[in-house]
């Protein structure tokens, strides 16, 4: 339970909601385990006249003997009811001297009947404001949540998401958080409402005790209580162990489909139909098996001990029945009994519940908990006008135990525009990443303008740098809406420039919307050119100094990629900028060329120098034009 006290801070925040849901799960125990059994020891033998021939009897011994003596009398006869019929008594009297003799009975009747709708009332009500206001404060919580594991995922480092699954990182932002929910306040209101009931109950039994010696053997069948909790245990240790299982299976489930959703080209061209879907199948069947697992072990406890008290009740209505009880006597005690064992099922049901709780709070916590890396600095640095001068200082970075760069020593004037070339695996885009800070050195120094970047925040670095992606990355939402991305104080005319300014002005204003088009998921609406130039007007926006230009071509066909090399052309004016060249068509607006191999700079030139003396440029280029 420790484990989730953390997030029970989020309560705090709707506090009134909770304390009002809270405030209701109390009437509701009160009026169930002390009012229920109270209402049928008091209602019941008025209803059905049950001790109106013992009255008769206190009547006369009354005018014979006297109260005090007739009471006593009737206290030997009948152990413990004396005092209920003194009140009997008196409530008949007054009811008697206000409407007469012969109305007497019929308004007692009518009003103990009275009683039974209002305890329902008052318990209904209380049941449902109880659901109501603990359900709202939830669904807060469960806000909070999966926003707290939303941003965490979007500080965390790149590196997080190698080799990890979508599908499964979204089942646990949305599914596992949902459990983890239920845990926080569902629970923690149970923890409170069926205790309460629970002792509401024991309170009624001891009170009854203490009235009547006989009742006392009932409190002994409360012995069974303990019991009934070891088989819950044994069954939340198993219910953890499958729940962390099915959660599993449901977050590879949800990679499957995210994964076809996103490839449905490529599977209808290779056949591969039959194939995913019998993953998926396969998939499904495991999560049902786990799930089942899960029901079984979860509502197995429930019966148990349903069948433990029953065992008791029946004791105890064997051991009544042998020593003289009424039922009038006997029932309100079954009643009493009974609300204590109601709530020992749901006390069962929160402890497998806080099993699969902590099933869900693991794979939560493997992202709540995860280093995030790169974090803005405690005394940040403002640059008052970022030129653009870049400088990496004898820079390392590994993955892991991998190496991906090694003694990295270069200056990059503002305004000078540098190619990145060398074979697949070199360090190209590892070095460009940095610039960002989408990754911090192992050692080693990286500056703008001369200013560490570890000493800036992270948005404020980042809004100096433009990226255009190697794919152009759309959101959902309409042409204007993407182009705004770049800058989002922008005017409507500042949009329409940077998108004249991508040649993408003429392309928009022939489709039927114009610039509120929708693009679609990621783009679909749209051809591999025009995403490219609604990401390079996004660029033209931001305006930033510094341009990292991830081959922003190598997407698109020869015609295409022609067309839009002056537009990159115009970008590249007057920026810092890094093209990441997969293909040499880009590089020759560059001014200067790294070449990279095994993570280290092993050139550095103009594109001449290095055609002339670079054994590998050469090489590479020579590939290029075969």
């Amino acid at each position: 339970m420790k484990r989730f006290y953390p997030y029970f801070g989020y309560l705090v925040q709707v506090k009134s909601t909770y304390l009002a849901g809270i405030a209701a799960g109390l009437v509701f125990a009160v009026a169930s385990g002390f009012g229920m059994p109270m209402l049928v020891k008091v209602v019941f033998p008025v209803i059905f006249n049950s001790t109106s021939k013992v009255e008769e009897v206190r009547t006369v011994l009354v005018e014979q003997r006297g109260a005090d003596e007739a009471d006593a009398m009737l206290e030997r006869a009948f152990p413990g009811e004396a005092e209920s019929l003194r009140s009997s008594a008196g409530v008949r009297q007054w009811i008697t001297e206000r409407v007469g003799p012969e109305y007497a009975g019929t308004v007692l009747l009518i009003g103990a009947c009275a009683l039974i709708p209002l305890t329902a009332l008052i318990r209904g009500l209380a049941g449902f404001l109880n659901v109501y206001f603990i359900t709202a404060a939830g669904l807060h919580v469960l806000r909070e949540i999966q926003q707290s594991v939303f941003v965490k995922l979007q500080r965390l480092p790149l590196g997080f998401f190698s080799g990890r699954k979508t599908g499964d990182l979204i089942s646990r932002v949305i599914t596992d958080s949902n459990l983890l929910q239920g845990v926080v306040t569902t629970i923690s209101n149970d923890l409170i409402k069926q205790p309460l009931t629970l002792i509401a109950a024991l309170s009624y039994l001891g009170w009854e005790s203490w009235q009547s010696r006989e009742s006392f053997f009932l409190l002994a069948c409360l012995l069974s209580i303990p019991i009934a909790v070891l088989p819950v245990r044994l069954l939340g240790k198993r219910l953890m162990r499958k729940a962390a299982a099915m959660q599993r299976e449901a977050g590879d489930n949800s990679a499957v489909l995210a994964e076809t959703l996103g490839a449905t080209r490529e599977i209808r061209a290779f056949n591969l139909e039959e194939m995913m879907g019998k993953r998926f199948l396969d998939g499904i069947g495991r999560w049902t098996k786990f799930h089942l697992k899960v029901i079984k072990y979860r509502y197995l406890s429930p019966p148990m001990i349903e069948m433990i008290s029953a065992g008791v009740v029946a004791v105890a209505l064997g051991y009544a029945a042998s020593n003289g009880f009424s039922l009038e006597k006997f029932l309100p005690l079954v009643i009493a009994l009974y609300m204590c064992y109601d709530p020992m099922k749901k006390l069962g049901e929160i402890h497998n519940r806080l099993k699969q709780g902590e099933a869900s709070l693991d794979r939560l916590e493997v992202i709540l908990n995860a280093e995030e890396g790169v974090t803005d600095p405690k005394d940040p640095v403002s640059i008052p006008k970022v030129a653009g001068r870049v400088t990496f200082e004898n820079v390392a970075f590994s993955y892991g135990d991998n190496p991906a760069l090694n003694g990295i020593t270069v200056d990059v004037p503002a305004g000078q525009v540098v190619a990145l070339v060398g074979p697949s695996g070199a360090g190209k885009t590892t070095f460009a990443s940095m610039v960002p800070r989408f990754y911090d050195p192992t050692s080693g120094r990286i500056s703008l303008d001369g200013v560490d970047l570890r000493d800036l925040r992270l948005k404020n670095l980042r809004d100096h740098i433009t990226i255009v992606p190697q794919e152009a990355v759309l959101f959902a939402g309409t042409i204007f809406e993407n182009i705004k991305l770049g800058r989002m104080s922008a005017s409507d005319d500042e949009v329409r420039e940077a998108a004249r300014q991508a040649n993408a002005d003429q392309f928009i204003a022939g489709l039927p919307e114009g610039y509120h088009t929708q693009v679609g998921e990621r783009g679909a609406q749209l051809s591999g050119g025009q995403k490219q130039r609604i990401s390079i007007a996004r660029a033209f926006l931001k305006n930033a100094p510094v341009l990292i230009l991830d081959e922003a071509t190598s997407a698109l066909d020869s015609e295409a990629e022609s067309r839009i090399q002056e537009e990159l052309a115009d970008l590249t004016r007057g920026r810092t900028t890094f093209i990441i060249a997969h293909r040499f068509s880009t590089i020759r607006i560059a001014d200067r060329i790294l070449v990279f191999e095994g993570g280290k700079i092993v050139g550095d030139g103009t594109f001449q120098q290095l055609q002339e003396k670079h054994d590998l440029f050469r090489n590479l280029l020579e590939r290029q034009q075969h």
